[in-house]
């Protein structure tokens, strides 16, 4: 049950990121303005809650038919445990917060990515080479193709050593 709201939680912070970017001025030379991607990110929530709040409808179905085919005299659901999936993206995202500043944005994401793939029992050099390499993108994706300013870090010097 806890997915079903985490989902339609999901689907309320979408809609109201899409709401508010919609409210971001925009500029007549260009084609689109600073909320085209609080919009897409928007939409992505929208649509992963509706894909968790499904799933979990399905499940749920699922789960309870098999235990009333198992036993018909039984009426209730599976317990449900709290899942760690619930709680680290939010933790990364303050993680983030405070440590980007210091770290840079680059290390931080590849700690986070790195850690994220190790408690899903990711094998160790694939965990380390993914999270470097999509880190790595990202930030250059961010930085130099959509010129969004990333923190430097104040652990490097305010500089990463192989970009100019």
């Amino acid at each position: 049950m806890r997915d079903v709201f985490a989902g339609i939680g999901f689907m309320i912070a979408g809609i109201v990121t899409i709401i508010t970017a919609q409210q971001f001025p925009t500029l007549p030379s260009l084609q689109y303005g600073p909320s085209l991607f609080p919009s897409l990110v928007g939409g992505g929530f929208c649509i992963g809650g509706a894909v968790l709040t499904l799933n979990a409808l399905w499940q749920r179905r699922k789960a309870a038919a098999q235990e009333v085919q198992d036993d018909p005299t039984l009426a209730t659901s599976p317990s449900e445990k709290m899942s760690w999936a619930m709680v680290l993206p939010p933790v990364a995202i303050v993680f983030y917060i405070l440590a980007s500043d210091y770290l840079g944005a680059m290390l931080t994401i590849t700690a986070i990515m790195f850690l994220l793939m190790l408690l899903r029992k990711t094998k160790i050099y694939v965990a380390l080479i993914t999270s470097v390499v999509m880190s790595s993108a990202i930030y250059f994706i961010f930085s130099h193709y959509l010129l969004i300013p990333l923190p430097q870090g104040v652990l490097l010097g305010g500089s990463l050593p192989w970009i100019s």
